[in-house]
Parts: C-alpha cells; structure tokens; sequence
C-alpha cells in the first residue's frame, strides 16, 4: 500500500495530466474552429451541449484529484457520485451527434472512432467506481485516467486536421499516448505494473484492434 506522502503526490500527479487534457482539449478544438472556419455551422445545440459535458468532464477529472491530494475525501465522493449524470449525457450526447454525422455526412468511421471510444470508456468508469468502492484507490485513478484517455481521439484528430495529416494518424496518437501516460504513471506511482492496469490497458488496446478492423472492413 501506498504512504499517505506518494498518495498526495499520486493524486497531484494525476490532476495535472487532467489540468493538461483539459487545456489541450480546449486548444486543439478552438484551433479547428479559427482554421476550418466551416466547422463552426455545425455548432448546433446538441453539439455544443456534447462540448460542454465533454470539458466539464475533464474539468471533474483533474477537480476530483486536487480534492483527494487536498483529502477533501467527502466533496470527492459527492461529485463521484453526480458523475454519473455526467457520464449519462456525455454518452446519450456523443452517440446521437456520431450516428447523426454517419447518416448527414456519410462518414461512418466517425461513428465507429466515437462509439469505440465510449466502449472502452464507460466499463473503465464503472471499474473505477468498483475500485473506490473497494478502496482499492490506486486502481480506481488508472481506471478514470484510461478512460478518459480513450475519449481524447477527436482532441488528437483535430490538431491532425489542422496539420494537414491523414485522419488515421489519430488513432496512433491515442493509443501511443494512452499506453505510455499510464504506463509512465503507473511507474512514478507504484514503481511496477499492476495486474489491474495490465487488464485495463489490454481492454483498451483490444478496443481499438477490433475498432481498427471493423474499420478496415467498411472501407478497404
């Protein structure tokens, strides 16, 4: 078990990963909007809303880990348990706008990405309420930090666009940077790679080989 000092710096280290997601986030689709101006007649409500819910996750992320380093342990468990409200429309939000773009736009592999990504998410965020409910606190923060690092793609696609690279170039970024941030913090935190995180990422990685060949099925 931890010492309650690397608990502290655990949690500090996990809030400024949320903190970083957040502002990349905010970054990459501010930066797709100035650019590619014509993105911005797509704003209807439900996908501002989706913006919203979406930001305001990472923003409980980091939020929920300021409060566990500062031990503020009963606002964490409030908020924890509201999340699923959170999560609700999150998901509800970010399937109806992904099957609207596959039938309006006829891209179908943004439907696929979205979905695969709310897939791997939500068991991971039903883990991490298992975990805390188990007080098994180390599992339940990677188990929220894979998560949400699987709902990042559209954050990575939009700076890929903006570049000019292939759209699938952001598949590789995700599962590049989702595997070596919790492998990296499962390192500074635990020195080790625990048997939970080594399920919760083979999940992950899993996730995306059959998003890949669903992919590759449709259109190759």
């Amino acid at each position: 078990m931890l010492e309650p000092r690397d608990q502290i710096a655990a949690n500090i280290r996990l809030r400024r990963i949320g903190n970083g997601l957040l502002l990349f986030s905010a970054l990459a689709f501010g930066a797709k909007a100035l650019i590619h101006t014509e993105v911005q007649a797509r704003f209807t409500p439900i996908v501002i809303f989706h913006a919203a819910v979406m930001l305001a996750w990472l923003a409980l992320f980091a939020n929920q880990a300021s409060l566990a380093a500062w031990k503020r342990f009963g606002l964490h468990k409030t908020l924890g348990r509201a999340s699923v409200l959170l999560v609700a429309a999150m998901v509800a939000s970010g399937v109806i706008i992904s099957w609207k773009i596959g039938q309006e736009l006829g891209r179908f592999e943004v439907t696929i990405v979205n979905v695969a990504a709310f897939v791997t998410f939500v068991p991971l965020y039903c883990a991490g309420i298992y975990f805390a409910r188990k007080r098994r606190i180390h599992a339940h923060r990677q188990a929220m930090l894979i998560g949400t690092l699987a709902l990042m793609t559209p954050a990575y696609a939009r700076v890929i666009q903006v570049l000019g690279l292939p759209d699938p170039l952001a598949i590789v970024v995700q599962l590049t940077i989702t595997v070596l941030m919790a492998i990296s913090y499962e390192w500074l935190t635990m020195g080790r790679l625990t048997q939970e995180v080594q399920a919760m990422l083979g999940y992950s990685v899993a996730v995306v080989i059959v998003m890949v060949a669903v992919l590759a099925a449709f259109f190759l």
